[in-house]
Parts: structure tokens; sequence; C-alpha cells
């Protein structure tokens, strides 16, 4: 699967960990709007993961046929959130139930656990 780390998400250890496992992982570009992130994204065709739920859900609805979102939620403690080996694992559990095409889907990444 092709995907784009929001910046909330975006670190070495899982871009490496996501390349390991066979995924592309476009650059995060730094410092932009979140529109300019999603734009980029569906221009770039790969899924976009975030944990900023509140922006990119409404990109998304507003975004005909976008490449898919993944959205990681925080757990309101921070021994429950998913960590980097989780989410990477995770990612792969989306991909293997759901394929490599998200069109159009918004993926609750905490249900792959």
């Amino acid at each position: 699967m092709f995907l784009y780390l929001d910046e909330d998400l975006a670190s070495r250890e899982l871009t490496t960990r996501l390349a390991a496992a066979g995924h592309g992982v476009l650059p995060t570009l730094r410092g932009v709007t979140d529109a300019a992130a999603w734009g980029a994204a569906q221009e770039n065709g790969v899924v976009v993961v975030t944990q900023n739920a509140t922006d990119f859900l409404p990109l998304a609805a507003a975004t005909s046929g976008h490449r898919g979102l993944i959205v990681v939620y925080r757990e309101g403690d921070a021994r429950k959130d998913m960590q980097i080996a989780e989410i990477a694992n995770a990612i792969d559990k989306v991909q293997q139930r759901l394929g490599g095409s998200l069109t159009g889907m918004v993926v609750i990444l905490n249900e792959y656990r």
C-alpha cells in the first residue's frame, strides 16, 4: 500500500517499519496546511494516515473517490495509545483484509490492533 504519514505520525521509525513491510511512504510535507497535505496525497494517489480526525474527516467527506484515509485515535490514556509497532502491524492487517486500495474508505486503525 502507498501511504502518506501526516506530521502527527511521521517518524523515521514508523517510515522504516512500513517500508520494511513493503509499503511505499510518500515524504511528509512539513509546515503545510492539512488541506495542502491532503491535496498532495490525492495527487500522488496515496492513502493518508493521521491522528488528526478533526481536520481530515471533513476533507475525506468532501473528496469524492479519495484514495483512502486511515485514522489513529488516541485513547485518552497514553498507556493505551497505539505505539509505532502497533500502528505498522495494524496497517499490514488493513492491507491483508481490505487489499491495497482503500479508495473512498475511512478506516479506523484502532480496530485492527
